[in-house]
């Protein structure tokens, strides 16, 4: 058998490297080969290998190709967070916001395993959502072109507390949420995602990222200004200037332009990123503000803030030696 588990391991490299962007459930049974992939090419090469092997081959494909019953979810909470497997005491790897569109994989009694915008592949309690057609989500997408920026709305069931960049559809001051409800806003703010696009371009990412989420609490797997992570920030004031970038910070090492590095940071823009190791693997990033500071979600300082990289405090200092790259997005 360890001929077949050579050849079934390599089958996962080449067809889902990566399991934050596709699924290779497969085990090895004494006389077959069993699990569910999300790649159909994947399915196809444990198909012939079963058969030149003579193994009983049960693989599934997700979705099926008949499709599942409701193929869409919009989530309707403020913040459902998508977890590592279908359990409550899983750990969270991302989050999805109020109004954000995810494709549904496959169901599991009350868990959905879903497909998040950025294509992140985790597990979703269906309570969090509500579950369509894709005609339907797809409408509630083209309505929902404005975004929340801390903002309370009143509606007539109480209040509801969006964060920002929570997804709302916006008519003559009314605002529409995903679950239907309408209301106003009573505090912070309801923009349109267009009026919010220009004011990045015209703002230093650094200055938007602290405008936004200053002293956010560190919260792995975090999106929002209740707690965030550090290539989460990133993802978020990038994709406020409309420039999509993946989930975590190793993805993000392969994005935008390679600049030089810099012991002074001589040649960095605002806005550039900065990539640092832990053993030798990228883990975190952080936005370069110029005059040798950064902008960043990191534990050591409890959440999101700045801080001098090229200063003398010994948390800096370990930072700086593990400085392993900075790109250029856009």
């Amino acid at each position: 058998m360890d001929k077949i588990e050579r050849a079934v391991d390599d089958i996962r490299r080449k067809w889902v490297p990566d399991g934050r962007l596709g699924v290779f459930e497969i085990s090895l049974l004494p006389k077959g080969v069993a699990g569910v992939t999300s790649s159909r090419d994947a399915r196809d090469a444990l198909r012939r290998l079963a058969g030149e092997a003579e193994l009983v081959e049960k693989v599934e494909l997700i979705p099926p190709p008949d499709g599942v019953v409701a193929p869409a979810a919009i989530a309707t909470a403020a913040v459902a967070p998508l977890l590592g497997e279908p359990r409550v005491s899983a750990p969270r790897v991302t989050e999805v916001l109020h109004g954000e569109v995810v494709d549904v994989l496959e169901r599991r009694d009350e868990w959905l395993r879903v497909r998040a915008p950025d294509g992140y592949i985790a597990w979703l309690n269906a309570g969090y959502v509500a579950t369509g057609p894709t005609a339907w989500a797809e409408d509630w997408a083209e309505r929902a072109t404005a975004r929340a920026l801390s903002a309370d709305i009143v509606t007539s069931d109480g209040r509801r507390r969006l964060p920002t960049g929570a997804r709302v559809a916006l008519r003559r001051g009314v605002v529409e949420l995903a679950d239907g409800q309408r209301g106003a806003v009573a505090a912070g703010n309801v923009r349109r995602e267009q009026e919010l696009r220009v004011e990045a371009r015209h703002l230093a990412l650094p200055e938007l990222a602290q405008k936004w989420y200053a002293g956010a609490p560190y919260l792995w797997g975090g999106r929002t200004e209740w707690g965030i992570d550090c290539s989460g920030l990133v993802q978020a004031v990038y994709g406020a200037r409309g420039i999509k970038l993946p989930r975590d910070s190793d993805q993000q090492f392969g994005e935008g332009k390679e600049i030089a590095m810099s012991a002074d940071g001589a040649g960095y823009e605002a806005g550039d990123l900065l990539f640092f190791a832990d053993r030798g693997r990228v883990s975190h990033v952080g936005l370069w503000a110029g005059a040798g500071r950064i902008v960043h979600a990191a534990l050591s300082r409890g959440g999101v803030g700045g801080d001098n990289l090229l200063g003398d405090e010994p948390r800096m200092a370990r930072l700086r030696e593990n400085l392993v790259g900075v790109r250029r997005p856009g």
